[in-house]
C-alpha cells in the first residue's frame, strides 16, 4: 500500500505535469486572468512542494550551514558551468535558427519580456525565486532523484535535461523545438550539479536563481 508520503509526491508530480506539461494553466486562465492563474499555480506548487520535501530540505540546509565555504565555491563553480552550457547550447540554437532561416525567438522568452514590461517586480519574484524553486523540486528533487535509482546516471541526467527543455515549449512549431535546444544547456547543467553535489538541492536551486536573475537583468537592459 502506498504511504502518505508517496501519495503526496505522486500528487505533486501529477499537478506539475497537468499544469505545465499538458498546459492546464491555460484552462485556469479561462476562469480568471491569465497572470493571476500563472502566479497562483506557482505559489501553490512552491508551498506544497516545500512542505512535501521539508525534512529533506531541512537536512540539506543543515549540511550547508556546516560547510558554508564549500557551498560558496561549489555554487560559484556551478554558476560558471551553467554560463558555459547556456552559451554553448544557445549558440547551437542560434545557428540552427540561422540555418533554417527562422526569425524571432521562442515564445517563452517573448512572454517573459512582455510580462516584465507590464509587471517587472512580480516577474522578478516569480522568475528568479518561486519559479526556480518549483522547477528544482520537480526536476531534481523528485524526477532525477527517482531516475538515479533506476537508470544509469548519465542516462537519467540526459532524460531530465530533455524533459526540462521540452517543458519550456509552448507549441510544436519548428521554432519552439529550436528554442528548446537553448534550454537543454540549463537542464543538463542543473542535473549534473545536483548529482555532483550529492543530491543537495540548494546547489542547483541557487544557481538556477542566479541564472534566471542574470537573464532577467539582460531583458531589463535590452
Amino acid at each position: 500500500m502506498m504511504s502518505n508520503k508517496n501519495k503526496g509526491i505522486l500528487i505533486f508530480a501529477i499537478l506539475y505535469i497537468v499544469l505545465f506539461v499538458l498546459d492546464g494553466v491555460k484552462w485556469l486562465a479561462s476562469l480568471m486572468p491569465s497572470a493571476i492563474a500563472n502566479y497562483l499555480v506557482y505559489v501553490i506548487l512552491a508551498l506544497y512542494g516545500s512542505f512535501l520535501f521539508k525534512d529533506k530540505l531541512i537536512q540539506q540546509w543543515n549540511e550547508i550551514r556546516k560547510t558554508k565555504l564549500k557551498f560558496f565555491f561549489g555554487a560559484l563553480k556551478g554558476w560558471l558551468f551553467l554560463i558555459l552550457m547556456t552559451v554553448f547550447f544557445g549558440f547551437i540554437s542560434g545557428m540552427l535558427r540561422q540555418f533554417l532561416e527562422l526569425d524571432g525567438q521562442g515564445l517563452n522568452q517573448s512572454n517573459i519580456q512582455s510580462t516584465f514590461q507590464e509587471q517587472p517586480l512580480l516577474i522578478a519574484i516569480f522568475a528568479c525565486i518561486i519559479g526556480p524553486l518549483v522547477e528544482e523540486l520537480f526536476f531534481r528533487q523528485l524526477l532525477l532523484h527517482y531516475l538515479q535509482k533506476r537508470l544509469p546516471g548519465l542516462l537519467s541526467i540526459i532524460l531530465v535535461g530533455l524533459v526540462f527543455a521540452l517543458t519550456h515549449m509552448h507549441n510544436l512549431s519548428l521554432s519552439e523545438w529550436i528554442g528548446a535546444v537553448g534550454y537543454l544547456g540549463g537542464g543538463l547543467a542543473f542535473s549534473i550539479i545536483y548529482v555532483k553535489e550529492k543530491e543537495n538541492i540548494y546547489y542547483p536551486l541557487l544557481i538556477h536563481m542566479l541564472g534566471n536573475s542574470l537573464a532577467l537583468i539582460n531583458v531589463a537592459l535590452s
